[in-house]
C-alpha cells in the first residue's frame, strides 16, 4: 500500500466519522456517499493525498498494515448489520452494473421467485420473462426535508476545522449535490424491503450510493447479500470496502487480494461472473457475416484494438504503424457510455476515418471473430483469454501511482511502445509461438478465473440456494 492509497482510505474513514451525525432513517449519508466520485479529477485533493502524511501517529497506526483496511470501515458497517437468517421471499437482482445476461437469468431463476429491480422504470411488468420493478417507484420524500439536510450538511462543513478536503469548494459542492439523491435512495430502499418479501439481494457493486444503501438496508433486516465482481481489479478504490455478506470473485487472485485487505475468507466465493458464461454459450456472429460487415477479405487478419477514453497516444501510434502492414484489419472498440464521446476519442476517430469503429457490435461477436486483441489493462483482456484469443496489452499512465498489477503475470505480452508489440503481434498472426501462448493463457487463467466445470450462473444459483433454502 503506497502513500496515496493509505491517505485515500484514511481520509475516507475520517470523512465518515466527521459527518456521522448526518444520517437519515438510520443510514449514514457519508458512509454511502461515493467518496471516489467526490474527489475524482480534483487536482488539489489528489496532490494532498499523494504527498501528505497523516498528521498524527495514532491516525497513521489505524492503517499501518494493509490487513487493517477492512476493519477501518467495519467500525461503521457492522452496527447496521443484523445476524443473517434464512428468510422466505424472492431473490432480488439489482440492475446497476449487474451485467447478468437476460437469457441466463430467465433460465436459472423462475419469475415466480425472482425480481429484477432497476433504478428506474415507468411501470412494473415483465422483461424477457423476468418480473421487473423500479426503485424509483418507492421514492417518497418532501423537498423541505431534503433542504433541511442540505442546510445541516453545510452547517457541519462550516463548523469543521480548516481542512484540506472539506474546505475544497468542488468537494463541498459535489457532496451537497449528492444528498437529495442519497436520501431518495434511502427512502426507496426502506420502502422496497417493507413492501416485498426478500430472501436474498444480488448487486453488481457496493460502491455506488444506491447499491450500498440497498445492501445495508437488506443487512439491517438479516437478509443475505451477494456482490458480484464487476470487472478486473486494477484500482482498488472501486472494490473496497467489502459491504455485502458475500463477495463473488473471479478466482484465486481476488481471493488473496481481498484477504490481504482484511476481508474474511468465508465471505469470498470464487464463482466467476455470469456475463462471461456467454463467451461459451452464446451463438456468435458467423465468420462470413463478420467479414462482410467489416469489409474484410478471406486473407485479412482482424485485430481488435480497445481504446481508453483519455489516454490515446498509444492507440494513435499503433494505428499509424500497423497501417503499413498488409492484410491487417484493425477494428476499434471504444469505452461505453458517455466516454465514447470524449474529446480524445473523437480526435482519434477524425485522425483515422478509414478505421472501422465497432460501436454496435456485441463484444463477444468481436472476440470470436478476431485473430488477436490489443488493449489497455482492461477486463476485455481477461474476456479475450477466456475466448481463447491472443492478447497484447499497453500500460495506462494513469495507473502508475496506484495499481494492483492484476496483469503482472502477462509481462511478456505487455508493452509501453507499439513497435515491439506490433513485431510480436505479427509473429503471432503468422501462427508462430502459438503453443507458448496457449501455455501462458492457461497458466494465467488458472490463477485468475474459477476452474469449476460449472458455469458462473450455476455456481451463483448454488450459492443463493445454500443461503436461502
Amino acid at each position: 500500500m503506497n502513500n496515496f492509497e493509505r491517505n485515500y482510505w484514511l481520509s475516507y474513514a475520517e470523512f465518515i466519522n466527521d459527518f456521522k451525525r448526518l444520517s437519515y432513517l438510520g443510514i449514514s449519508i457519508p458512509l454511502v456517499s461515493p467518496y471516489y466520485v467526490l474527489i475524482y479529477e480534483n487536482e488539489k485533493i489528489h496532490d494532498h493525498l499523494l504527498n501528505s502524511k497523516p498528521n498524527t501517529g495514532t491516525k497513521r497506526s489505524l492503517l499501518k498494515k494493509e490487513k487493517q483496511l477492512q476493519s477501518l470501515f467495519d467500525v461503521y458497517l457492522s452496527p447496521v448489520k443484523q445476524k443473517i437468517t434464512k428468510n422466505k421471499g424472492k431473490v432480488v437482482f439489482y440492475d446497476n452494473v449487474l451485467r447478468i445476461p437476460a437469457p441466463l437469468l430467465k433460465a436459472h431463476f423462475p419469475s415466480s421467485s425472482t425480481i429484477l429491480l432497476k433504478p428506474a422504470v415507468k411501470k412494473v411488468g415483465k422483461e424477457d420473462g423476468v418480473v421487473v420493478d423500479g426503485l424509483n417507484r418507492y421514492q417518497s420524500i418532501k423537498d423541505n426535508t431534503i433542504k433541511a439536510y442540505e442546510r445541516k450538511a453545510e452547517k457541519y462543513i462550516d463548523a469543521a476545522k480548516p481542512h484540506p478536503i472539506y474546505s475544497n469548494r468542488n468537494f463541498r459542492t459535489r457532496f451537497i449535490n449528492q444528498i437529495p439523491k442519497i436520501m431518495n435512495q434511502i427512502v426507496a430502499a426502506k420502502k422496497f424491503f417493507e413492501s416485498n418479501s426478500v430472501s436474498c439481494l444480488v448487486v453488481g457493486t457496493t460502491n455506488s450510493s444506491d447499491t450500498r444503501i440497498l445492501s445495508l438496508v437488506a443487512s439491517s433486516k438479516g437478509i443475505p447479500t451477494i456482490c458480484l465482481q464487476h470487472g478486473v481489479i486494477m484500482l482498488e478504490f472501486g472494490y473496497l470496502p467489502l459491504v455485502a455478506t458475500y463477495q463473488a470473485i473471479y478466482g484465486k487472485f481476488e481471493s488473496k487480494w481481498y484477504s490481504s485487505k482484511g476481508a474474511p475468507d468465508h465471505a469470498l466465493k470464487e464463482i466467476g461472473h455470469p456475463r462471461f458464461d456467454e463467451i461459451s454459450v452464446r451463438k456468435p456472429m458467423k465468420p462470413d457475416a463478420f467479414r462482410s460487415y467489416f469489409g474484410m477479405s478471406a486473407k485479412d487478419k482482424a485485430v481488435l484494438l480497445v481504446i481508453h477514453h483519455l489516454e490515446t497516444d498509444f492507440p494513435q501510434s499503433f494505428l499509424k504503424q500497423i497501417g503499413q502492414k498488409k492484410n491487417i484489419k484493425v477494428i476499434v472498440k471504444q469505452r461505453n457510455g458517455k466516454q465514447r464521446n470524449s474529446a480524445k476519442t473523437v480526435e482519434l476517430q477524425k485522425s483515422f476515418p478509414h478505421i472501422k469503429f465497432a460501436d454496435d457490435t456485441h463484444l463477444y461477436d468481436l472476440l470470436h471473430n478476431v485473430d488477436a486483441v490489443v488493449s489497455y489493462e482492461s477486463t476485455i483482456i481477461l474476456e479475450a483469454m477466456l475466448a481463447g484469443k491472443p492478447v497484447f496489452l499497453w500500460k495506462l499512465k494513469t495507473l502508475a501511482e496506484s495499481t494492483t498489477n492484476y496483469y503482472k503475470g502477462m509481462a511478456e505480452y505487455m508493452y509501453e511502445s507499439p513497435q515491439p508489440m506490433i513485431k510480436h503481434l505479427m509473429i503471432t498472426l503468422e501462427g508462430k509461438q502459438n503453443q507458448k501462448w496457449e501455455e501462458k493463457r492457461k497458466e494465467f487463467l488458472a490463477g485468475h478465473y474459477t476452474q469449476d466445470p460449472r458455469t458462473a450462473i450455476e455456481q451463483l444459483k448454488a450459492l443463493i440456494d445454500s443461503i436461502t433454502l
